[in-house]
């Protein structure tokens, strides 16, 4: 909810020196809009992995089938656990979410999600669902019901109020989706460089020549890396600056 302005300085310098900077999130491009991509970046992997763009074309894109997204809205809504699905450019929540969150995030001064209407739910459009739950058992619980089927990561986006997790198709992650980026623009994963603060990191930091863990990242994330910078407000700047993009 906050972009720190040296982490802008450090990106837009880093292209100005050369340098390709990609956006690593679990978002969709639906939350990757405004002051953020006002940035400038080369490209993005989005969705958790399920899309990597280079500028605006996609180089490669995984979705659930219709029977998995009904499969999923189906175990999320017996469970009573909250969750969105995500297209490429579109988010729709479970009933009552979008109240849940207006609330909770309002009592915090943030602005709340923003939701398509489920009039255009598309099944066959979907990529991922992201789930809530005061259940801090949840993610694991997920893992061990849902795990042979999909990639299910927990702890995916931060909130004070819950436990959250991730349900995609198997085989997507990021580590994936920047190994595509990587392939199409000719680069050897060795010079690239991967920064990131949580456990849908891991996979990106397996695939990039360096990995670097926030100081706001889990300890489990930080034994992961190669190095560990600063927290948010300078932690990109200073691991530019470390490796020498700046």
């Amino acid at each position: 909810m906050h972009i720190p302005a040296l982490a802008a300085k450090a990106i837009r310098a880093a292209r100005a020196n050369g340098h390709l900077v990609f956006l690593s999130t679990g978002r969709g491009m639906a939350e990757l809009q405004g002051e953020l991509m006002n940035i400038g970046f080369d490209g993005a992997v989005s969705n958790g992995g399920a899309f990597a763009s280079i500028g605006d074309e996609i180089v490669s894109g995984s979705l659930l089938t219709a029977d998995e997204v009904a499969r999923l809205r189906e175990y999320f809504s017996t469970r009573g656990i909250h969750g969105y699905f995500q297209s490429y450019d579109q988010m729709f929540a479970s009933p009552g979410l979008p109240e849940l969150f207006a609330e909770r995030f309002g009592a915090y001064g943030l602005p709340a999600k923003v939701f398509h209407s489920e009039d255009d739910f598309d099944p066959a459009q979907m990529a991922t669902v992201v789930f809530v739950s005061e259940d801090v058992a949840a993610a694991e619980t997920a893992l061990a019901e849902l795990g042979e089927d999909f990639a299910v990561v927990g702890g995916t986006i931060p909130l004070r109020f819950a436990a959250s997790g991730e349900v995609a198709p198997r085989g997507v992650h990021k580590g994936a989706a920047i190994g595509a980026i990587l392939e199409r623009l000719d680069i050897d994963p060795a010079d690239a460089i991967g920064v990131g603060d949580n456990w849908n990191d891991a996979e990106m930091f397996e695939v990039c020549g360096t990995a670097i863990a926030m100081g706001n990242a889990v300890d489990g994330v930080k034994a992961l890396a190669d190095q560990v910078t600063t927290s948010i407000d300078d932690g990109i700047w200073n691991a530019f600056e470390r490796n020498r993009l700046i």
